[in-house]
């Protein structure tokens, strides 16, 4: 039980991360012995004939198989880890060196090619290409006949995979989770009979393409079933026989949006939807269901707590000609609801909730996004519903302006509905975040919603474009941690009583152009750890009051053109992060910076109106990054870099004059930084090994 710790694990119990404590690692490196091998910065001390286990970890001078690993001919599993992905194809030496091998890993590796002689691994029994940019495999994969797992999810670029897939039967997991732009399967998927794992199939119009393929496989896991609507007949999907296949654990059964191929199949009044969905039932125990582009008119029976009780979440999109939505109120254990895109539902009625006591009993999630036409959703009197309900999203339901009550609810995101929604919210109280967007209205009723909601820890209102004042019930709320306003370009001052936030750690004010300044109340905020300002083009200024943000930590000034003098920044004692971005009218910075050693980040971008770096950054002893681009008017480093002992990383690009006096070894300013560990100057890298150890240490 102590072997294995800090176990995670996914949303049905299985585990998928987990870590061995370091004494059993040792331990299990030393029962080993000489058949595995970890291969790091090409070094490769020992004899490799006992070899057959090897990890080869690829740095940034390393994109390659060491030569000497050659000499393993009886190597069984290689596994290659990439920092990124720069592999590029597997060296031609691997082929004819690694003929015994059974695990080859490629994952991460942004392998784009897979070459024919990949079949020399006739012994291969697993192969991981997952997060690469492969566009097709070669056919000669196909005569791998050994092969067990092949795992390709995370592979955006793959188009296709090998024609005679379906001749591989000893495949027992084909994973293409992520693989969005395969359109077609290969023929024949059926004779696979091992076949446990198959993440994704698609309906194909071609022999061996029905979903009538899927009819002896016995899959688990997840199977998405994509474009239905080249099911001919309903008999197919009654053929697939998805009730048997007792190990799925999610399904997603999915639709085109072509309505061409839509009437193509004659299927102009989704009949023929409805009858495939029907045959399409899934056994009791799924725990996970999603339906997308269905064009029936209602959604089937079996969608229901007698044939699927134990279903945790469920997700309907695009499921545009469904007037009702099906009766899920009494499922125990749902736990998410997603719908979007109902355009025909005007009501969400009683129906919706069962006839159970209490509907709902374990929905945690609500999400209703696009349901343009929805005008009333039915609220219950005597019954407790949604009791579980900690997170509900309504988003861009206009005509929608009462909804029920939530008891418990803690998060709530509104987007782009009618501001009377605000009101009938009103009733929360125990809300501790808001999110607020894309109101076209003034937000009129948000007062009474901030004022009955005193634990509100996070409020984001944006992309309300009429919002011209904050209530000046904010400051009542005295466990406020973040505060986000954005977009709203009208907004003509922050609200009053902002002082009275003394729990708010984040504030953040982006893109509101209406502002000309910010309070001098600010000062009042006294755990504000994190400033951010941007895209705020008529602020001139910023309060003096900031410097009496004593547990400020990060500090960003990104876009604000009028912007040209910094306040005095003397005692921000804790300041740790300090980002100016495109402010070209700022000409210095504070003076009283000298006096923050704390400061380990400093970035200057997009600044052509500054003139010096001041050698006062000398006492800035703490300093690890230092970056600074754009500055055209930048002509020499202070000599005090010299003494930054802590420094570790410098970036200088497009300052022409320092890029000149930067140059390495012959520039009159690189004395000043070649104690440097990482230094970019330009277009290049320039790495110090033999500083960059002794600065570490």
């Amino acid at each position: 039980m102590s072997f294995f710790q800090d176990v995670q694990r996914g949303d049905h119990g299985n585990i998928i991360e987990c870590k061995m404590h370091n004494l059993n690692h040792d331990l299990a490196q030393s029962v080993a012995g000489n058949e595995y091998l970890r291969v790091e910065d090409n070094n490769i001390v020992r004899s490799l004939s006992l070899i057959r286990h090897s990890s080869v970890v690829c740095d940034f001078s390393l994109y390659t198989i060491p030569e000497t690993l050659y000499e393993a001919k009886k190597l069984r599993t290689l596994i290659l880890v990439f920092p990124r992905g720069d592999l590029g194809e597997v060296p031609s030496g691997a082929f004819s060196s690694f003929r015994y091998l059974r695990v080859l890993d490629l994952s991460g590796s942004g392998i784009k090619k897979l070459h024919d002689s990949i079949s020399s691994f006739i012994f291969l029994r697993y192969l991981d290409l997952s997060d690469s940019h492969v566009e097709t495999l070669p056919e000669s994969v196909c005569c791998l006949f050994h092969l067990q797992v092949m795992d390709l999810s995370g592979c955006y670029n793959l188009i296709k995979l090998p024609s005679h897939t379906g001749k591989m039967f000893k495949l027992k997991h084909l994973i293409i989770i992520g693989c969005e732009r395969l359109t077609q399967m290969p023929a024949s998927i059926g004779n696979l009979k091992n076949l446990l794992t198959l993440s994704m199939f698609i309906v194909g119009e071609g022999m061996g393409e029905s979903l009538s393929e899927l009819q002896n496989l016995n899959l688990g896991g997840e199977l998405n079933i994509r474009r239905l609507e080249n099911v001919k007949d309903a008999t197919e999907a009654m053929t697939a026989n998805l009730i048997e296949k007792r190990s799925l654990q999610s399904l997603e059964l999915s639709w085109g949006n072509d309505h061409k191929e839509l009437n193509r199949n004659n299927d102009t009044d989704g009949t023929l939807g409805i009858e495939v969905l029907n045959y399409l039932q899934p056994h009791e125990y799924l725990k996970e269901l999603s339906i997308k582009g269905y064009r029936g008119i209602c959604f089937p029976e079996w969608m229901s707590l007698d044939k699927l009780p134990n279903l945790t979440e469920l997700v309907l999109i695009d499921c545009s000609r469904c007037e009702h939505l099906p009766t899920l109120g009494q499922l125990p254990f749902l736990k998410v609801l997603y719908l979007q895109g109902m355009d025909a539902v005007r009501v969400i009625g009683k129906e919706f909730y069962g006839k159970g006591p209490r509907p709902f009993p374990s929905l945690k999630e609500l999400t209703l996004t696009n349901f343009p036409n929805l005008e009333f959703w039915w609220t219950f009197s005597q019954r407790e519903g949604f009791s579980s309900l900690v997170k509900l999203t309504v988003r861009q339901c206009l005509k929608l302006c009462i909804m029920p009550r939530f008891p418990l609810l803690k998060h709530l995101e509104l987007r782009s509905c009618n501001e009377m929604i605000l009101q009938s919210a009103s009733n929360l109280a125990s809300l501790t975040i808001i999110v607020i967007e894309e109101f076209r209205e003034q937000l009129v009723f948000l007062e009474n919603l901030l004022q009955n909601n005193a634990l509100l820890m996070s409020l984001t209102i944006g992309s309300c474009p009429k919002l011209r004042y904050i209530s000046p019930n904010i400051g009542k709320l005295i466990n406020l941690k973040t505060l986000t306003i954005r977009w709203c370009e009208e907004l003509l001052s922050l609200p009053q009583g902002l002082q009275n936030l003394t729990s708010l750690e984040s504030l953040e004010i982006i893109e509101c152009h209406s502002l000309i300044s910010l309070p001098e109340e600010i000062k009042g905020l006294s755990s504000l750890r994190s400033l951010s300002i941007e895209n705020c083009n008529n602020i001139a200024s910023l309060p003096l009051g900031l410097q009496f943000l004593t547990a400020l930590e990060h500090l960003a000034i990104m876009y604000c053109p009028k912007l040209d003098s910094l306040p005095n920044l003397q005692h921000l004692s804790a300041l740790k992060s300090l980002i100016i971005l495109n402010c070209p009218e700022l000409v210095s910075l504070s003076e009283g910076l000298k006096h923050v050693s704390t400061l380990q980040n400093l970035e200057v971008r997009g600044c052509p109106g500054l003139q010096t770096l001041p050698e006062w950054v000398a006492n800035l002893t703490m300093l690890r990054s230092l970056a600074l681009s754009d500055c055209h008017n930048l002509t020499s480093l202070p000599g005090g870099l010299q003494s930054l002992s802590a420094l570790q990383h410098l970036s200088i690009r497009e300052c022409p004059a320092l890029e000149e006096r930067c140059k390495k070894d012959i520039g009159e300013d690189w004395p000043k930084i070649n104690h440097i560990a990482h230094v970019y100057i330009g277009q290049l890298k320039f790495r110090q090994y033999e500083t960059a150890s002794c600065s570490s240490q």
